[in-house]
């Protein structure tokens, strides 16, 4: 059996109940309830599950006590951060197993996601469905980037409620554990001091223009030009290449993003309310995804960071344009198209991904949880988990030919 199938079609039938109560929203929200339990349990019994526990199995393993992290941080593979380094040497020296170090990393993920799915009013098992369908890999496999995703989170959160000082905190910790959160946490701080008080719908509509020229435009080979003549370390400049000629040139998510601009540019103009720290990074998000939609290896590390709030501040904007006494031109007919592309598309991405991991020579997606444990020894589970994860780096990603460096 394939775990992440089953989590995803468990998600998509939880995203469904939503249209079926749509006339007892006290019901909708504990159908929500327990469909975040369902989903948060089932992504945490995962064991030794996925390609990526060959690197954070062995990281794990081999981690040396906090001060030796912090007095040798040379020592540090260079992928991983050494706020996700010191988080782990204080997890295993408290005498965590690497299975317990997953499990908290899933359990804060959606505790954040808890909290911030309550801005919505209606349809948050809709909302949770997309956010699991568009994110699954980024919830099972990036534990970094999920560490530095909850804390960007948080982060946004307490810039709502003006509480800097835990703001600076978690902004430390979101760069600390990932990379990326220095451009992520710069550019959103950055707007959110410059922003306007108001989003004018023009923003979205240009947005829309500028995902349209993306994808006609050969943006890759032209910005691959442009990254050879700069400045900076070969090896620096090889990967940048390597990442945007990871590209698509049409994506069947080019839909859902040009879908996702006309709902919120229609209606954002009937949606008086002052812009907060959601909306601005959720702006930036959609920003950035426009930008960068066609490169789905950087969309993926970057997109992650923002999903769950742009997908709070749509769901927001359509509901609280609808309970203003304005009567929404067509906007009963522009959220059932909405909600059946969005459907299709999830049902198309959980069809592809299950076809493609019955290819796969090394079946890394068969499912492995904690419950294997009571019918095997846990050092055998972890050696054949572990096996299968590299090899399926030496023989399935590597005969993927869009995955090796010209």
């Amino acid at each position: 059996m394939n775990l992440i199938t089953l989590i995803l079609t468990i998600a998509i039938l939880f995203g469904l109940t939503d249209f079926l109560t749509e006339r007892y929203p006290r019901l909708q929200r504990d159908i929500f309830w327990i469909a975040w339990f369902v989903i948060t349990f089932l992504f945490t019994i995962k064991y030794y599950y996925g390609a990526d526990i060959w690197h954070y199995g062995n990281f794990y393993q081999d981690i040396q006590n906090p001060s030796y992290v912090l007095h040798h941080p040379t020592d540090i593979p260079q992928h991983f951060e050494i706020g996700y380094a010191l988080f782990c040497s204080v997890l295993k020296n408290w005498g965590v197993s690497f299975y317990w170090h997953t499990a908290i990393i899933s359990i804060l993920y959606f505790t954040v996601i808890a909290v911030l799915f309550t801005r919505i009013e209606r349809k948050r098992s809709f909302a949770l469905a997309i956010l699991v369908v568009l994110d699954y890999n980024c919830i099972f496999a990036t534990y970094r980037q999920c560490l530095a995703i909850t804390c960007f989170l948080w982060m946004v959160l307490c810039l709502q409620e003006r509480k800097y000082l835990l703001v600076t905190v978690l902004a430390a910790l979101t760069i600390a554990f990932h990379k990326s959160g220095a451009f992520v946490v710069s550019v959103v701080l950055f707007y959110y001091m410059v922003r306007s008080k108001w989003v004018q719908p023009y923003m979205y509509q240009l947005m829309l223009v500028i995902l349209i020229l993306v994808f006609l435009l050969p943006i890759a080979h032209i910005s691959s030009s442009f990254i050879s003549h700069l400045p900076i370390p070969e090896t620096y400049a090889d990967s940048l290449i390597h990442h945007l000629q990871l590209g698509r040139q049409v994506q069947v998510i080019f839909l859902v993003y040009a879908a996702a601009l006309v709902v919120i540019a229609h209606f954002s103009q009937y949606r008086h309310s002052r812009a907060g720290a959601i909306t601005a990074a959720a702006l930036v998000g959609l920003v950035i995804v426009v930008l960068l939609y066609q490169y789905y290896y950087l969309l993926g590390r970057i997109r992650s960071f923002f999903l769950p709030l742009v997908i709070v501040y749509i769901f927001s904007t359509v509901q609280k344009a609808e309970d203003e006494p304005i009567h929404v031109p067509y906007g009963t007919l522009l959220k059932q198209l909405c909600s059946v592309l969005l459907f299709l598309y999830m049902g198309h991405s959980v069809y592809a991904f299950n076809k493609n991991a019955q290819l796969l020579k090394h079946k890394i997606y068969t499912a492995c949880t904690v419950f294997d444990l009571i019918d095997h020894r846990a050092c055998d589970v972890q050696n054949t988990q572990m096996k299968k994860a590299r090899l399926w780096w030496e023989e399935d990603f590597m005969n993927n030919t869009g995955n090796q460096l010209k």
